[in-house]
């Protein structure tokens, strides 16, 4: 062979290396491209199913297939930067970008399955809500999230196989540029055409105009769906001013709201007495009244409805703050906001609100939580609504922890000498911990004797620690009357969000022989009991009503004066309506409305926003 043909036959060869390699790098590429965007199908897989512990390919499919293109021009928005690299780090950096994307779709996937919910970006800054809550995160999980990882079986061996195929190449800009733009520009020819041209008609145009963080993930896949979340929380950080529109819209809300009715025998009813406000970690209406295997569930709960004002339909409207959402809700009434936790981003908020509106009647407010203060930033948001006092964690001997926290035992036992020491008239605000998810109860304090199916199920731990948290409330009382403090005093008893059927509803729905009232229509319901010890008229207000609605009915029952709070609260006097419903946070509405009022009250939500991201009480009321 001579010195030509050797040169030939050489290049030849170099030639059918350089495709080869090509041809391996680029289905490498092809591998991470349909990776990453068939785990959008898998987290809709999950989302779309009856619940979300189960997962359908189909489903995801059929959720995903018109948005297509959006999840692989987001993938590949993301490895384009791949292209910047040479060498190692051509292979190095896709797979760590699809690591840091498979982390991001699992972990919305938990916490939908815990919220209904994807969430906002707001939520990282939360962190000191994570103390004591890894069993409550693992509950969340199941075996079938191993479907996530299943494409790293195939790209970790192929990089071990064809790794020298990505020696010796050199970065390309031009390939970044093209990946990258083309990219962008199919993600943003929409928002384009409407938000620079004016174009309000063009196609897909609804995509970009949904404030829904589900249905956004749905369109756009996490990857796209916490883009957008990032973008629009920067917006929000701007100080956020009312138009001309929006405080007239704020107004004729209220106008029309305002059903102006006479007043009925529960005005003032218990003026001038001590209110005790009782928030009781996830507990359900359903269980109230309810025997498991011939046991009562809440016997103390029970006994209180004989002197009791009961409201059985009273509906759960937290949302991405959960338990602070009803802190706000329940002392305001006002609605929290649509992303993240109101008590995080806008803690010092000015509120027409309880403590202020019996601080002017003489009254001492004290909030008393068995968290710390830095959990969902209770501190900084209960003094900002307008209490005198806040105590938590570290003012306790935490002598005995369950769960999340202290004890429902050691909490009330150690609240009854704080509460004596109270000047009266005094409202205070007290929460339990014990009967929060996954209802995990020492042995020694189980006392239902479950038999069957129920022995040792999700439900029946449930029901355990629920009977527990009534037996701790029932010796709270006890020692309170014991002081003489009960004569005198009004105590609230409510659920702060539902429990079992909001975060296992699938294991309830796998029970083989449930009985009908774990599968009511009002799971979504919380109890609201006004408790008198010497109220002997007691009522059931079958009247359906929300959370925001708490505040109104009991500052009636305390003799505030209405027209210091009906132009405030969003929610309304459940003794004083005519109108029985409720909005849930996903905009189902529950009870009836007119066409007319379901306009109305669709809008209160964004109002709430409005309100409270604009310090709405402090700039465009008059004092």
């Amino acid at each position: 062979m001579n010195l030509t043909n050797l040169k030939v036959s050489i290049i030849e060869k170099l030639k059918v290396q350089l495709t080869r390699n090509t041809i391996l790098r680029i289905v490498f590429y092809l591998l991470l491209v349909i990776s990453i965007t068939l785990k959008g199908i898998y987290f809709q897989g999950f989302v779309g199913s009856k619940t979300p512990y189960n997962f359908s390919f189909g489903t995801g499919y059929s959720s995903v297939s018109p948005f297509m293109n959006y999840y692989i021009a987001f993938a590949v928005v993301f490895l384009s930067f791949t292209l910047l690299f040479k060498g190692k780090g051509k292979w190095i950096f896709p797979l760590i970008i699809n690591a840091v994307l498979t982390f991001l779709f699992v972990l919305d996937l938990w916490y939908f399955r815990g919220f209904q919910t994807v969430p906002s970006v707001i939520v990282a800054t939360q962190t000191a809500n994570l103390d004591n809550m890894s069993g409550s995160i693992l509950s969340l999980t199941t075996k079938l999230d191993f479907i996530f990882v299943i494409d790293f079986l195939v790209l970790i061996p192929y990089i071990i196989v064809f790794r020298k195929s990505f020696k010796k190449v050199k970065s390309n800009f031009k390939g970044f540029a093209a990946a990258f733009l083309i990219s962008i520009i199919y993600i943003g020819y929409v928002p384009f055409n409407i938000n620079v041209l004016g174009n309000k008609d063009v196609k897909n145009s609804y995509l970009f105009s949904n404030y829904d963080a589900t249905n956004t993930a749905r369109y756009f896949s996490s990857i796209g769906y916490h883009l957008f979340d990032v973008y629009n929380t920067y917006k929000d950080l701007k100080p956020y001013k009312l138009t001309a529109d929006e405080q007239k819209e704020v107004k004729d809300f209220y106008a029309k709201k305002n059903e102006n009715l006479p007043d009925n025998s529960y005005k003032g009813l218990f003026n001038g007495k001590n209110l005790l406000i009782i928030q009781v970690e996830s507990l359900e209406n359903f269980v109230i009244g309810q025997k498991a295997d011939g046991q009562e569930i809440t016997p103390n709960l029970n006994k209180l409805l004989n002197n009791s004002i009961y409201f059985p339909h009273v509906f759960e409207q937290v949302n991405e703050g959960t338990s602070s959402d009803s802190d706000l809700m329940v002392n305001t009434g006002m609605l929290p906001l649509r992303k993240g936790s109101t008590f995080f981003r806008y803690p010092n908020r000015d509120y027409i609100s309880l403590p202020k509106l019996l601080g002017e009647k003489g009254y001492e407010s004290t909030a008393i939580h068995p968290d710390k203060g830095s959990f969902w930033n209770y501190a900084d948001g209960l003094k900002g609504i307008g209490f005198n006092n806040f105590i938590d964690y570290y003012s306790f001997n935490p002598d005995e922890v369950i769960g999340l926290g202290l004890s429902d035992e050691t909490y009330f036992k150690q609240v009854v000498p704080m509460i004596k020491k109270m000047k009266q008239p005094f409202y205070t605000f007290t929460v339990t911990l014990t009967n929060h998810g996954p209802f995990e109860l020492p042995d020694k304090y189980k006392e239902l004797n479950l038999t069957g199916e129920l022995k040792d199920s999700l439900l029946g731990n449930s029901f355990q620690t629920v009977h527990y948290t009534d037996k701790q409330i029932g010796m709270f009382l006890n020692e309170l009357d014991k002081n003489g403090l009960l004569d005198n005093t009004v105590v609230v008893i409510e659920g702060d969000h539902t429990g079992v059927h909001k975060y296992y509803n699938d294991k309830v729905n796998e029970m083989k022989n449930p009985e009908n009232w774990w599968l009511d229509n009002n799971i979504s319901s919380v109890p609201y009991i006004v408790y008198q010890k010497n109220y002997n008229n007691p009522v059931k207000i079958d009247t359906y009503g929300g959370q925001v609605d708490m505040m109104p009915t009991i500052s009636y029952l305390m003799g505030v004066d209405e027209s210091k709070y009906i132009n405030s609260a969003l929610g309304r006097n459940l003794l004083k309506t005519n109108k029985s419903f409720a909005y849930l946070t996903n905009g189902t509405l529950r009870g009836t409305l007119s066409k007319e009022d379901q306009d109305l009250y669709k809008q209160v939500f964004d109002i709430s926003d409005k309100m409270i991201k604009s310090d709405y009480f402090k700039n465009y009321t008059d004092k």
